[in-house]
């Protein structure tokens, strides 16, 4: 069965977190009693905790076409990255003078993927008030340079798994490795990753695959999709960019997982 030319629609999916986000030139005239206003907009929605982090540094897509990719200088925000964290500790707004983030996280057993038409339309939402706070405090214009989704895909050990010998059985380039002599054999840590250009993304996407120590004690397979990239016409093509970018990560999705993981672990609908 080709399940890339299926509609992927799981009982448990894997899925742990998603993350949205925009950068754009930084607003130098972004300062901290702005980002208390940016909390009191927010706050209303349920996001009542705060916490400062450090501010992230812009990877940026470069290309050897200087047509393709944003270019801009990149400088170190000075001020801290901001947390705006929901009551029901899922969803977090992340806010720092070039970049606007948004975080829907799996947080306790059972909690339902609400799936990314759902976490888009929640992320557009927060963004366009967003953009609406910044332009009403006359502190500058936003200007995205580069859009970025990702997926955190976790499977922990003992769920089609034991030890990384059983790679094999989990992601389809490893199928051939699983044998008595496998390559694996013995191996107790994983850190793979690849990257492929999009065109129509203007972007590329990175596929990172390795092992993880969750909650302390358990380990646990980690899979991220990153898509990176920017359309030509940020004001009307952003919806369409995250879209595309959903789409192309769900193909590699359905391309790396064996169809025994997505249909006995994770309980693919036919």
């Amino acid at each position: 069965m080709d399940t890339r030319k299926k509609k992927l629609d799981f009982v448990k999916p894997p899925v742990e977190e998603v993350v949205l986000s925009i950068l754009f030139q930084s607003l130098d005239r972004l300062l901290a009693p702005h980002l208390g206003e940016i909390w009191q907009e927010f706050k209303k929605d349920g996001f009542t905790r705060v916490m400062e982090q450090p501010p992230v540094m812009p990877t940026m897509e470069t290309f050897p076409n200087p047509s393709q990719g944003a270019q801009f200088h990149i400088n170190v925000p000075d001020l801290p990255r901001i947390w705006f964290i929901h009551e029901n500790d899922s969803q977090i707004l992340q806010v720092q003078r070039d970049r606007f983030t948004f975080n829907w996280r799996k947080t306790k057993s059972g909690q339902k993927y609400p799936g990314f038409s759902a976490i888009f339309d929640s992320f557009e939402g927060f963004y366009n008030r967003f953009y609406q706070t910044i332009k009403n405090m006359d502190i500058g214009l936003l200007t995205p340079v580069q859009y970025e989704l990702t997926y955190i895909d976790q499977l922990p050990q003992g769920v089609g798994w034991n030890t990384l010998d059983d790679i094999g059985k989990i992601y389809n380039p490893f199928v051939d490795s699983q044998h008595l002599d496998s390559f694996w054999s013995c191996a107790d840590f994983v850190n793979l990753r690849v990257s492929f250009p999009v065109p129509n993304l203007h972007g590329r996407l990175h596929l990172a695959v390795g092992n993880r120590v969750k909650h302390l004690e358990q380990q646990t397979l980690q899979t991220d999709f990153t898509a990176r990239g920017l359309p030509e016409n940020t004001e009307s093509e952003m919806s369409m960019w995250f879209k595309s970018a959903h789409d192309q990560i769900l193909e590699k999705f359905t391309s790396i997982f064996t169809e025994d993981i997505q249909t006995r672990v994770w309980e693919r609908k036919p």
